[in-house]
């Protein structure tokens, strides 16, 4: 779990804190799959299989697959650095920030564990002197209010998937180069067989709707699956 301490951010407890700056990623080196907005598919279907999976609600998610094995994050290296040129999902960008949800209202909130005082970190304070938001908070907000918006348009255009019946839900087996066998399975890809064969309708939907490119960054992205294993 990438957050160890959770602290709602109050004006009133935090107005003389900042964040400690990240000296590495290691708060993601357990993570194994990370949500996905649309507004990431085309940097992303480079480096990272891109699947669907459904969760628990109803509600649909994509997700980077970054490893097989459980808590062994593939791109963070021994230094615990994300690999070099590799995107960085923004649900990893987003630490130590987080929305919860308390009372139907989203509240911000960050990992503690980062949390100073210190001078050095003063380009990073949550507010300024007159208790008013500092220009790094109302950039973390900027950012995480952009994140929401997307999974929202995620969530939905998935739904449409979905609706079009182009879904199925698929297993893979990965080997690594000891020639382990390891078995991912649970995650939905579009089938590009009931894709082709469409009626004219639904393929104008899709044209519509702006949708193939998304579909396409997708199904290109699934020849990743095999390089995890390498």
């Amino acid at each position: 779990m990438m957050y160890k301490n959770l602290e709602v951010l109050n004006k009133e407890i935090h107005k003389k804190s900042a964040l400690r700056e990240l000296q590495d990623a290691s708060f993601a080196k357990d993570i194994i799959s990370a949500p996905l907005t649309v507004a990431e598919f085309f940097e992303s279907c480079k480096d990272y299989p891109i699947v669907f999976a459904k969760e628990a609600n109803g509600e649909w998610m994509a997700t980077a697959m970054l490893g097989y094995k459980e808590k062994e994050n593939l791109f963070i290296n021994d230094e615990n650095r994300w690999e070099s040129k590799r995107y960085i999902p923004a649900f990893i960008r987003r630490y130590p920030f987080i929305f919860i949800q308390q009372n139907d209202q989203l509240l911000l909130a960050f990992d503690g564990q980062l949390k100073s005082e210190d001078k050095k970190d003063e380009s990073r304070k949550f507010f300024k002197e007159d208790g008013t938001n500092s220009e790094f908070l109302d950039n973390v907000l900027n950012f995480l209010n952009q994140y929401q918006a997307d999974a929202k348009a995620t969530s939905e255009f998935i739904k449409q998937l979905d609706s079009w019946e182009i879904l199925e839900e698929k297993m893979a087996t990965i080997v690594n180069n000891k020639n382990e066998k390891y078995n991912i399975n649970g995650f939905y890809v579009v089938n590009e067989e009931k894709l082709k064969n469409l009626s004219k309708k639904k393929k104008d939907d899709i044209c519509a709707k702006n949708a193939l490119p998304l579909i396409t960054a997708h199904l290109i992205s699934l020849s990743n699956i095999q390089r995890l294993g390498k």
